[in-house]
């Protein structure tokens, strides 16, 4: 009478075409993730820009700042009045944003000599431009 059962053979194939689909599926979720913190770095990124405006209508300028961190617009200008609720979380860290933060970052700049505003926000690499929002 013969046990039944795998041989050393069978599970070796079957681990190994698990291995094979992990090597290409493991690339292919992590962009997935990424895309989601993307999405969420701009929805962050569409708030700012609300508060900025909401100060321009009160103030009737726009913060002066320029090359400023997200958090800092946040906290010198923005949060004071009212305009947005406390810093905003980085969807790539988890954590409140940091003017030093590079995944995700989002960069306030100000021309003071055209009255124009532009947020820009950048991908995980810091890098490379996700979106750019202006007043003009």
């Amino acid at each position: 009478m013969r046990k039944r059962g795998f041989t050393l053979i069978e599970i070796l194939v079957v681990i190994s075409i698990i291995s094979v689909l992990i090597v290409f599926l493991a690339p292919r979720l992590l962009n997935f993730k990424d895309r989601g913190s993307e999405v969420a770095v701009k929805a962050v990124m569409h708030s700012v820009q609300l508060a900025v405006e909401s100060y321009n209508m009160e103030n009737l300028t726009y913060p002066v700042a320029t090359d400023i961190g997200v958090r800092s617009l946040v906290l010198n200008y923005l949060e004071a009045g009212n305009y947005i609720s406390g810093v905003p979380q980085n969807p790539f860290t988890g954590k409140e944003y940091q003017d030093d933060d590079v995944p995700g970052r989002i960069v306030y700049y100000f021309d003071e000599s055209e009255g124009k505003y532009t947020i820009v926000g950048y991908k995980r690499n810091g890098t490379s431009k996700l979106l750019e929002l202006s007043n003009m």
